[in-house]
Protein backbone atom coordinates (compact mmCIF):
# COMPACT_ATOMS: atom_id res chain seq x y z
CA UNK A 1 0.00 0.00 0.00
CA UNK A 2 1.22 3.45 -0.99
CA UNK A 3 1.98 6.32 1.44
CA UNK A 4 -0.99 8.08 -0.10
CA UNK A 5 -3.19 5.05 0.43
CA UNK A 6 -2.27 4.56 3.56
CA UNK A 7 -3.10 8.41 4.32
CA UNK A 8 -7.05 7.77 2.52
CA UNK A 9 -7.18 4.79 5.11
CA UNK A 10 -6.52 7.19 8.09
CA UNK A 11 -8.72 9.51 6.91
CA UNK A 12 -10.87 6.99 6.24
CA UNK A 13 -10.85 5.35 9.62
CA UNK A 14 -11.07 8.80 11.62
CA UNK A 15 -14.20 9.51 9.89
CA UNK A 16 -15.70 6.08 10.62
CA UNK A 17 -14.64 6.38 14.28
CA UNK A 18 -16.69 9.57 14.50
CA UNK A 19 -19.86 8.46 13.28
CA UNK A 20 -18.91 5.54 15.71
CA UNK A 21 -18.74 7.46 18.81
CA UNK A 22 -20.68 10.67 17.09
CA UNK A 23 -21.49 13.56 19.63
CA UNK A 24 -25.05 12.92 21.42
CA UNK A 25 -27.67 16.03 21.66
CA UNK A 26 -28.29 17.06 25.53
CA UNK A 27 -31.70 17.74 26.97
CA UNK A 28 -30.30 20.20 28.86
CA UNK A 29 -28.21 23.33 28.59
CA UNK A 30 -29.07 23.59 24.69
CA UNK A 31 -30.24 25.95 22.89
CA UNK A 32 -32.10 24.78 20.04
CA UNK A 33 -31.22 21.35 18.95
CA UNK A 34 -28.58 20.55 21.35
CA UNK A 35 -25.86 19.84 18.33
CA UNK A 36 -23.32 22.40 19.32
CA UNK A 37 -23.52 21.71 22.75
CA UNK A 38 -23.29 18.18 21.99
CA UNK A 39 -20.36 18.35 20.09
CA UNK A 40 -18.81 20.87 22.66
CA UNK A 41 -19.68 17.80 25.24
CA UNK A 42 -18.17 15.19 23.01
CA UNK A 43 -14.90 16.89 22.68
CA UNK A 44 -14.81 18.53 25.91
CA UNK A 45 -14.54 22.61 24.10
CA UNK A 46 -16.42 25.19 25.05
CA UNK A 47 -20.11 25.36 23.56
CA UNK A 48 -20.05 29.30 23.04
CA UNK A 49 -17.29 28.69 20.72
CA UNK A 50 -19.07 25.96 18.89
CA UNK A 51 -22.45 28.46 18.53
CA UNK A 52 -20.47 30.76 17.35
CA UNK A 53 -18.36 29.02 14.64
CA UNK A 54 -22.17 28.03 13.61
CA UNK A 55 -23.57 31.39 13.43
CA UNK A 56 -20.28 32.44 11.34
CA UNK A 57 -20.56 29.58 9.18
CA UNK A 58 -24.35 30.34 8.67
CA UNK A 59 -22.86 34.27 7.99
CA UNK A 60 -20.54 32.31 5.05
CA UNK A 61 -22.62 31.76 2.53
CA UNK A 62 -24.98 30.25 4.32
CA UNK A 63 -23.28 26.81 5.14
CA UNK A 64 -24.05 26.95 8.96
CA UNK A 65 -28.10 26.36 8.64
CA UNK A 66 -27.75 23.22 6.41
CA UNK A 67 -24.72 21.66 8.72
CA UNK A 68 -27.52 22.56 11.81
CA UNK A 69 -29.84 20.70 10.68
CA UNK A 70 -28.34 17.54 9.16
CA UNK A 71 -26.62 17.46 12.72
CA UNK A 72 -29.89 17.75 13.94
CA UNK A 73 -30.68 14.80 11.84
CA UNK A 74 -27.81 12.26 12.32
CA UNK A 75 -27.11 13.22 16.00
CA UNK A 76 -28.96 11.11 18.39
CA UNK A 77 -30.70 12.71 21.52
CA UNK A 78 -29.80 12.03 24.58
CA UNK A 79 -31.84 8.78 25.78
CA UNK A 80 -32.20 7.77 22.48
CA UNK A 81 -31.54 4.36 20.69
CA UNK A 82 -30.63 6.31 17.19
CA UNK A 83 -31.05 9.72 15.76
CA UNK A 84 -34.27 10.90 13.92
CA UNK A 85 -33.11 9.97 10.85
CA UNK A 86 -32.10 6.26 11.35
CA UNK A 87 -35.71 6.43 12.94
CA UNK A 88 -37.39 7.00 10.28
CA UNK A 89 -35.94 3.30 8.80
CA UNK A 90 -36.69 1.58 11.79
CA UNK A 91 -33.30 0.95 13.12
CA UNK A 92 -34.45 2.00 16.72
CA UNK A 93 -36.48 4.66 18.65
CA UNK A 94 -35.92 8.21 18.79
CA UNK A 95 -37.72 10.88 21.09
CA UNK A 96 -38.54 13.23 18.02
CA UNK A 97 -41.90 12.31 15.86
CA UNK A 98 -41.57 11.20 12.10
CA UNK A 99 -43.55 14.40 11.30
CA UNK A 100 -41.18 16.23 13.11
CA UNK A 101 -38.13 14.80 11.32
CA UNK A 102 -40.12 15.07 7.93
CA UNK A 103 -40.21 18.40 8.56
CA UNK A 104 -36.84 19.28 9.37
CA UNK A 105 -35.71 16.90 6.02
CA UNK A 106 -37.83 19.35 3.78
CA UNK A 107 -36.35 22.63 5.69
CA UNK A 108 -32.93 21.05 5.05
CA UNK A 109 -32.91 20.92 1.06
CA UNK A 110 -34.29 24.57 0.21
CA UNK A 111 -31.34 25.72 3.07
CA UNK A 112 -28.76 23.80 1.27
CA UNK A 113 -29.98 24.56 -2.37
CA UNK A 114 -29.97 28.12 -1.55
CA UNK A 115 -26.21 27.63 0.23
CA UNK A 116 -25.38 26.34 -2.91
CA UNK A 117 -27.14 28.55 -5.38
CA UNK A 118 -25.65 31.81 -3.93
CA UNK A 119 -21.86 30.78 -2.47
CA UNK A 120 -20.29 29.47 -5.50
CA UNK A 121 -16.78 28.51 -4.65
CA UNK A 122 -16.85 30.18 -1.23
CA UNK A 123 -19.09 27.08 -0.32
CA UNK A 124 -16.92 24.80 -1.37
CA UNK A 125 -14.33 26.36 0.70
CA UNK A 126 -16.58 26.74 3.74
CA UNK A 127 -17.65 22.95 3.17
CA UNK A 128 -14.07 21.68 2.59
CA UNK A 129 -12.64 23.80 5.89
CA UNK A 130 -15.81 22.16 8.16
CA UNK A 131 -14.98 18.67 7.31
CA UNK A 132 -11.71 19.07 7.75
CA UNK A 133 -11.93 20.94 11.39
CA UNK A 134 -14.64 17.55 12.18
CA UNK A 135 -11.34 15.09 11.42
CA UNK A 136 -8.95 17.06 13.79
CA UNK A 137 -11.46 17.39 16.25
CA UNK A 138 -12.03 13.47 16.07
CA UNK A 139 -7.98 12.69 15.69
CA UNK A 140 -6.64 14.86 18.26
CA UNK A 141 -9.67 14.84 21.36
CA UNK A 142 -11.57 11.58 19.82
CA UNK A 143 -10.26 9.64 22.82
CA UNK A 144 -11.60 11.76 25.50
CA UNK A 145 -14.69 10.77 27.41
CA UNK A 146 -18.01 13.31 26.88
CA UNK A 147 -18.43 15.56 29.37
CA UNK A 148 -21.51 16.37 30.76
CA UNK A 149 -23.18 19.39 32.58
CA UNK A 150 -24.57 17.71 35.47
CA UNK A 151 -21.87 17.70 38.72
CA UNK A 152 -21.29 15.34 40.92
CA UNK A 153 -23.21 15.57 44.60
CA UNK A 154 -21.29 16.80 46.96
CA UNK A 155 -20.35 14.59 49.72
CA UNK A 156 -21.71 15.43 53.12
CA UNK A 157 -19.09 15.38 55.89
CA UNK A 158 -19.98 12.92 59.46
CA UNK A 159 -19.82 15.52 62.12
CA UNK A 160 -17.22 15.83 64.10
CA UNK A 161 -15.58 13.85 61.58
CA UNK A 162 -11.73 14.72 60.50
CA UNK A 163 -11.00 16.66 56.89
CA UNK A 164 -8.95 13.46 55.79
CA UNK A 165 -12.38 10.95 56.65
CA UNK A 166 -15.29 13.17 56.03
CA UNK A 167 -17.44 9.66 55.76
CA UNK A 168 -16.33 8.88 59.06
CA UNK A 169 -15.11 5.68 58.36
CA UNK A 170 -12.47 5.38 60.87
CA UNK A 171 -13.75 6.77 64.13
CA UNK A 172 -10.97 5.25 66.61
CA UNK A 173 -8.37 7.50 64.75
CA UNK A 174 -10.14 10.63 64.64
CA UNK A 175 -7.71 11.81 67.96
CA UNK A 176 -4.98 11.83 65.53
CA UNK A 177 -3.84 15.24 64.40
CA UNK A 178 -4.58 16.10 60.73
CA UNK A 179 -1.68 15.48 58.37
CA UNK A 180 0.23 18.22 57.10
CA UNK A 181 -0.33 19.39 53.61
CA UNK A 182 2.46 17.83 50.94
CA UNK A 183 4.31 20.32 49.50
CA UNK A 184 3.55 20.77 45.26
CA UNK A 185 6.21 22.15 43.18
CA UNK A 186 4.56 25.02 40.83
CA UNK A 187 3.37 23.86 38.36
CA UNK A 188 4.61 24.96 34.87
CA UNK A 189 2.91 27.32 32.60
CA UNK A 190 2.09 25.72 29.71
CA UNK A 191 2.70 27.44 26.36
CA UNK A 192 -0.29 27.94 24.57
CA UNK A 193 0.07 27.49 20.36
CA UNK A 194 0.20 30.89 18.29
CA UNK A 195 -3.20 29.28 16.68
CA UNK A 196 -4.43 32.99 16.97
CA UNK A 197 -1.70 34.72 14.63
CA UNK A 198 -1.39 31.84 12.74
CA UNK A 199 -4.60 32.51 11.40
CA UNK A 200 -4.12 35.82 11.25
CA UNK A 201 -1.32 35.08 9.34
CA UNK A 202 -3.43 32.66 6.51
CA UNK A 203 -6.11 35.50 6.67
CA UNK A 204 -4.16 37.79 5.26
CA UNK A 205 -2.61 35.21 2.63
CA UNK A 206 -6.23 35.04 1.50
CA UNK A 207 -6.96 38.98 0.76
CA UNK A 208 -3.40 39.02 -0.68
CA UNK A 209 -4.18 36.38 -2.67
CA UNK A 210 -8.23 37.26 -3.97
CA UNK A 211 -6.29 40.84 -4.53
CA UNK A 212 -4.09 39.61 -7.14
CA UNK A 213 -6.91 36.73 -8.43
CA UNK A 214 -9.25 38.94 -9.09
CA UNK A 215 -6.98 40.85 -11.64
CA UNK A 216 -8.26 37.91 -14.24
CA UNK A 217 -11.52 36.88 -12.05
CA UNK A 218 -14.54 38.91 -11.71
CA UNK A 219 -15.83 36.26 -8.91
CA UNK A 220 -13.13 38.02 -5.82
CA UNK A 221 -15.39 40.92 -5.09
CA UNK A 222 -15.39 42.37 -1.59
CA UNK A 223 -18.42 40.00 -0.44
CA UNK A 224 -16.77 37.03 -1.51
CA UNK A 225 -13.24 38.02 0.33
CA UNK A 226 -14.90 38.31 3.20
CA UNK A 227 -16.54 35.35 3.56
CA UNK A 228 -13.54 33.25 2.56
CA UNK A 229 -11.70 35.11 5.62
CA UNK A 230 -14.53 34.37 7.90
CA UNK A 231 -14.39 30.63 6.92
CA UNK A 232 -10.71 31.41 7.65
CA UNK A 233 -11.52 32.84 11.16
CA UNK A 234 -14.01 30.19 12.21
CA UNK A 235 -11.70 27.19 10.84
CA UNK A 236 -8.76 28.83 13.52
CA UNK A 237 -11.67 29.64 16.16
CA UNK A 238 -12.33 25.78 16.17
CA UNK A 239 -8.95 23.99 15.82
CA UNK A 240 -7.52 26.77 18.36
CA UNK A 241 -10.94 25.34 20.68
CA UNK A 242 -8.89 21.67 21.23
CA UNK A 243 -5.06 23.18 20.93
CA UNK A 244 -5.86 26.16 23.79
CA UNK A 245 -5.62 29.52 22.10
CA UNK A 246 -7.36 31.62 19.42
CA UNK A 247 -10.09 32.34 21.19
CA UNK A 248 -9.34 36.04 20.66
CA UNK A 249 -10.71 35.72 16.92
CA UNK A 250 -13.86 35.75 18.00
CA UNK A 251 -13.43 39.87 18.02
CA UNK A 252 -12.56 39.97 14.39
CA UNK A 253 -15.00 36.95 13.24
CA UNK A 254 -18.06 38.44 15.00
CA UNK A 255 -18.07 42.51 13.81
CA UNK A 256 -16.36 41.01 10.41
CA UNK A 257 -19.52 38.43 10.22
CA UNK A 258 -22.21 41.14 10.58
CA UNK A 259 -20.21 43.33 7.51
CA UNK A 260 -20.33 40.67 5.71
CA UNK A 261 -24.16 39.31 5.69
CA UNK A 262 -24.75 43.39 5.16
CA UNK A 263 -22.58 43.41 1.92
CA UNK A 264 -24.44 39.87 0.93
CA UNK A 265 -27.80 41.19 1.87
CA UNK A 266 -28.54 44.88 1.59
CA UNK A 267 -27.83 46.69 -1.95
CA UNK A 268 -26.36 50.16 -1.76
CA UNK A 269 -28.11 51.46 -4.94
CA UNK A 270 -31.40 51.53 -3.57
CA UNK A 271 -34.08 50.24 -1.13
CA UNK A 272 -36.05 48.30 -3.52
CA UNK A 273 -33.14 45.29 -3.36
CA UNK A 274 -34.88 43.92 -0.07
CA UNK A 275 -38.40 44.16 0.60
CA UNK A 276 -41.03 44.40 -2.10
CA UNK A 277 -41.16 46.21 -5.17
CA UNK A 278 -44.34 46.71 -7.76
CA UNK A 279 -44.04 48.14 -10.80
CA UNK A 280 -47.28 48.99 -13.19
CA UNK A 281 -45.24 50.69 -16.69
CA UNK A 282 -47.80 52.36 -18.76
CA UNK A 283 -46.20 53.12 -21.71
CA UNK A 284 -43.40 50.79 -23.44
CA UNK A 285 -40.77 53.50 -22.62
CA UNK A 286 -41.50 53.01 -18.97
CA UNK A 287 -40.59 49.00 -19.14
CA UNK A 288 -37.15 49.11 -17.90
CA UNK A 289 -35.08 46.08 -19.35
CA UNK A 290 -34.30 44.06 -16.34
CA UNK A 291 -36.66 44.71 -12.69
CA UNK A 292 -34.54 42.12 -9.81
CA UNK A 293 -34.69 42.19 -6.25
CA UNK A 294 -32.32 40.14 -3.84
CA UNK A 295 -34.84 38.91 -1.14
CA UNK A 296 -38.60 39.63 -1.21
CA UNK A 297 -41.74 40.30 -3.26
CA UNK A 298 -41.61 41.14 -6.83
CA UNK A 299 -44.59 41.98 -8.61
CA UNK A 300 -44.75 43.77 -12.70
CA UNK A 301 -48.14 44.98 -14.22
CA UNK A 302 -48.00 45.16 -17.74
CA UNK A 303 -51.56 45.17 -18.07
CA UNK A 304 -51.77 48.98 -18.94
CA UNK A 305 -49.21 49.16 -22.01
CA UNK A 306 -50.71 49.73 -25.07
CA UNK A 307 -51.81 47.15 -27.47
CA UNK A 308 -49.39 47.27 -30.13
CA UNK A 309 -45.68 47.54 -30.29
CA UNK A 310 -42.86 45.30 -28.84
CA UNK A 311 -41.38 45.26 -25.08
CA UNK A 312 -38.44 42.73 -23.81
CA UNK A 313 -37.67 42.75 -20.05
CA UNK A 314 -36.38 39.99 -17.41
CA UNK A 315 -38.03 39.85 -13.82
CA UNK A 316 -35.01 38.30 -11.31
CA UNK A 317 -35.03 37.19 -7.63
CA UNK A 318 -32.79 35.53 -5.32
CA UNK A 319 -35.24 34.33 -2.91
CA UNK A 320 -38.79 34.98 -2.62
CA UNK A 321 -42.16 35.31 -5.01
CA UNK A 322 -42.52 36.86 -8.14
CA UNK A 323 -45.81 37.88 -10.01
CA UNK A 324 -45.67 39.07 -13.47
CA UNK A 325 -49.21 39.93 -15.15
CA UNK A 326 -49.69 40.66 -18.88
CA UNK A 327 -52.13 41.52 -21.36
CA UNK A 328 -55.38 39.73 -22.32
CA UNK A 329 -54.78 39.65 -25.44
CA UNK A 330 -50.59 40.05 -25.72
CA UNK A 331 -48.46 37.50 -27.81
CA UNK A 332 -46.25 36.22 -24.93
CA UNK A 333 -43.34 34.81 -25.18
CA UNK A 334 -41.59 33.39 -22.02
CA UNK A 335 -39.35 31.58 -19.97
CA UNK A 336 -39.46 30.94 -16.04
CA UNK A 337 -36.73 29.45 -14.03
CA UNK A 338 -35.94 28.31 -10.71
CA UNK A 339 -32.14 27.62 -10.75
CA UNK A 340 -31.88 26.01 -7.50
CA UNK A 341 -35.23 24.99 -6.00
CA UNK A 342 -39.18 26.72 -7.02
CA UNK A 343 -42.67 26.74 -8.05
CA UNK A 344 -43.60 27.54 -11.37
CA UNK A 345 -47.39 28.50 -13.08
CA UNK A 346 -46.74 30.46 -15.82
CA UNK A 347 -49.42 30.73 -18.29
CA UNK A 348 -50.52 27.59 -17.03
CA UNK A 349 -47.72 26.01 -17.54
CA UNK A 350 -46.42 24.42 -14.38
CA UNK A 351 -43.18 22.75 -12.81
CA UNK A 352 -41.95 22.69 -9.16
CA UNK A 353 -38.87 20.96 -7.62
CA UNK A 354 -35.28 21.67 -7.78
CA UNK A 355 -33.86 23.19 -11.02
CA UNK A 356 -36.94 23.60 -13.04
CA UNK A 357 -38.15 25.96 -16.05
CA UNK A 358 -40.90 26.33 -18.20
CA UNK A 359 -40.97 28.01 -21.81
CA UNK A 360 -43.14 28.67 -24.56
CA UNK A 361 -45.35 31.00 -26.56
CA UNK A 362 -48.70 31.74 -25.50
CA UNK A 363 -50.79 34.06 -27.99
CA UNK A 364 -53.75 34.91 -25.59
CA UNK A 365 -57.51 35.08 -26.37
CA UNK A 366 -57.43 37.02 -29.81
CA UNK A 367 -54.58 34.65 -31.15
CA UNK A 368 -51.86 35.78 -33.54
CA UNK A 369 -51.51 39.78 -33.16
CA UNK A 370 -51.31 43.15 -31.42
CA UNK A 371 -48.79 43.72 -28.29
CA UNK A 372 -45.78 41.45 -28.26
CA UNK A 373 -43.96 40.73 -25.37
CA UNK A 374 -40.89 39.16 -24.66
CA UNK A 375 -40.65 37.79 -20.87
CA UNK A 376 -37.29 36.11 -18.62
CA UNK A 377 -38.43 35.41 -15.35
CA UNK A 378 -35.53 34.20 -12.97
CA UNK A 379 -35.73 33.27 -9.49
CA UNK A 380 -32.71 31.10 -7.46
CA UNK A 381 -34.99 29.57 -4.63
CA UNK A 382 -38.99 30.78 -4.76
CA UNK A 383 -42.23 30.80 -6.41
CA UNK A 384 -43.19 32.26 -9.74
CA UNK A 385 -45.99 33.24 -11.36
CA UNK A 386 -47.13 34.63 -15.03
CA UNK A 387 -50.79 35.27 -15.41
CA UNK A 388 -53.11 36.34 -17.37
CA UNK A 389 -56.32 38.41 -16.13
Amino acid sequence: MSGTEKALQGVADTLREFWAHRPVRPRAGRKLGGVATGIALRYQIDPVIVRIAFVALALSGGVGLPMYLLGWLVLPEEGDEVSPLESLTNKGHSSMSQAQTVLLGILLFPAFAFTVGSGGFQVFVTLAASVACIYLLQKNRGHLAPATLAEPPPVTPVPGAPAWDPLGAAPFAWDLPEPAPRPQPPAPRPRKPRIGLATLGVATLVVAGSAIAGIWSPWFTAPHVIGLVIAVLAAGLLIGSFTGGGRGLIWLLVPLSVVGFGMTTISFDGPTDFGDLKATPKTLAEVKDKYEISVGSLMLDLRELPDSGSVKTTVESDLGEMVVHVPKNADVTFRCEASSIGELNCLDRRADGSTVQVDGTDLGADGEGGLKIDLDVLTNVGEVRVLRD
